[in-house]
């Protein structure tokens, strides 16, 4: 039976994976980008937003694949193994770390700009109650 620890993680990682579905299939950027930038998508011009569409696509690769990582960390957790707690600690720090500091810094440059900081700091703290129970167990 799955160790009830891990359900914050689990959390986590759908969470992850559905934003980075969302960014992937996207067909322009977010509404807060269009407020930070002051401009609608289309006024930006086609290179910009080719690039600015390559860009959401490798944010949202990089959200599934995170999330997928901490899917397959629940598999050793589950089984008591420490090393999963400091990968799952690991890859959650390198990926929400620049997420949370991005979300933040477009936020103070637009403070109308309604950009994702409570979702990031909701899988922080489910990363953070899910590695520190399993330390606990």
């Amino acid at each position: 039976m799955p160790k009830l620890s891990l359900i914050p993680l689990l959390l986590a990682a759908l969470v992850s994976i559905f934003f980075g579905v969302r960014y992937l299939f996207t067909r322009e950027f977010m509404p807060y980008h269009a407020v930070v930038s002051g401009k609608s998508w289309s006024q930006l011009e086609l290179g910009v937003q080719t690039a600015i569409l390559g860009m959401l696509k490798i944010l949202g690769g990089g959200f599934v694949t995170y999330g997928l990582a901490l899917l397959w960390l629940l598999l050793p957790l589950n089984r008591g193994e420490s090393w999963a707690s400091w990968a799952a600690l690991t890859i959650s720090a390198a990926t929400l770390v620049p997420t949370l500091y991005v979300t933040i810094m477009l936020r103070r440059f637009e403070p109308k700009a309604k950009t994702p900081i409570v979702p990031t700091v909701v899988v922080v703290a489910l990363v953070l109650a899910g590695v520190g129970a399993s330390f606990l167990t």
